[in-house]
């Protein structure tokens, strides 16, 4: 029998739609046959009542039949229960491509509509004939430049789909403060939430307290870290002494710790994990003292590294000056 529900706190988005501020990570690495539908099925079992997802991870088929095993074992809870995130990959920013991308996975998951549809990165591309990425001779993605300028076209688009009831909001992922208020001078309806890389080692405070100022939730992806190293120092944020003491002293684990610091700072946080323990443990949601999240805040001051930028699949850096 599944788990009570353990949502964290309700978020409002600025349509009046709820997010639990505690989410499921569906991307997965190396993704062998069948892994995404047990971790959906282990997730929604341990209590996770909202799942990020995207058209680019190609797994959605195993997210909606992972879904669908859970309801049907567990009549209580209906799809109205479960907040489901799907995003539009680069190659599709064209209008009718954003139409599609949707549809397509609403198909996969096998639901009607979505609760919220991002934009995946604010950077288009072209496509092939067969809807596939189109790659240049270099090997990157060939950037369209007028719609990676001004994706007014595929903003109108989202809020069409917004307006068919085909998602229950719409917003932005990877967005700079600079790309959300151009955006935000032509949207009709406003992006509800930016999802974006947080965590001790990338602590985003200037961007988190612009969304907010504008009445957009920032939406943490990697908030655990990564596996990968500080260029320069080998640091992760796995083996930061300073947060282990923290976990250890008072009998958690570092996941636990790092999630607690998220849903403390007012955002929502997507953990993300193949394994059926760790996904359990993840759900169990504690409370950091006062203490406890100063010494966080403390390991975070003046860090800025940035473990997920594909400029180079891309050929496009969405944070140029971070290169310099």
């Amino acid at each position: 029998m599944a788990a009570p529900a353990v949502t964290g706190p309700l978020l409002k988005l600025n349509n009046g739609v709820e997010m639990p501020a505690l989410g499921f990570g569906t991307f997965a690495n190396e993704g062998s046959k069948g892994e995404t539908h047990k971790a959906v099925v282990h997730a929604l079992n341990a209590g996770y009542r909202h799942l990020d997802c995207a058209w680019f991870y190609q797994n959605e088929e195993e997210v909606g039949s992972g879904i669908r095993d859970f309801l049907s074992q567990n009549p209580s809870v209906k799809r109205s229960d479960i907040f489901i995130t799907t995003k539009v990959w680069n190659h599709l920013h064209e209008p009718e491509d954003v139409e599609w991308s949707l549809k397509d996975s609403l198909k996969k998951l096998q639901t009607p509509y979505v609760d919220v549809f991002l934009i995946h990165w604010p950077i288009a591309s072209e496509k092939n004939a067969d809807r596939t990425v189109k790659i240049g001779s270099d090997g990157k993605y060939v950037i369209n430049k007028s719609l990676t300028e001004n994706p007014e076209p595929t903003w109108r688009a989202m809020e069409k789909l917004y307006n068919e009831g085909l998602t229950r909001s719409i917003g932005l992922s990877n967005f700079t403060e600079k790309g959300i208020e151009s955006l935000l001078k032509y949207a009709t309806v406003k992006p509800s939430v930016n999802q974006i890389e947080i965590h001790p080692f990338l602590p985003q405070q200037p961007l988190i307290e612009y969304c907010l100022s504008k009445s957009i939730i920032p939406v943490a992806y990697s908030p655990l870290g990564s596996q990968d190293q500080v260029p320069g120092t080998g640091e992760k944020v796995s083996t930061n002494k300073d947060l282990i003491v923290i976990a250890e002293k008072n009998g958690w684990s570092l996941a636990q710790v790092l999630i607690a610091w998220g849903l403390k700072r007012g955002y929502s946080v997507l953990p993300k994990s193949s394994n059926e323990s760790r996904i359990k443990g993840n759900a169990k949601l504690v409370a950091l003292s006062d203490e406890d999240f100063e010494a966080v805040n403390n390991v975070a001051e003046g860090r800025w590294t940035r473990f997920v930028n594909m400029k180079d699949t891309f050929g496009y850096d969405v944070w140029p000056e971070e290169s310099k």
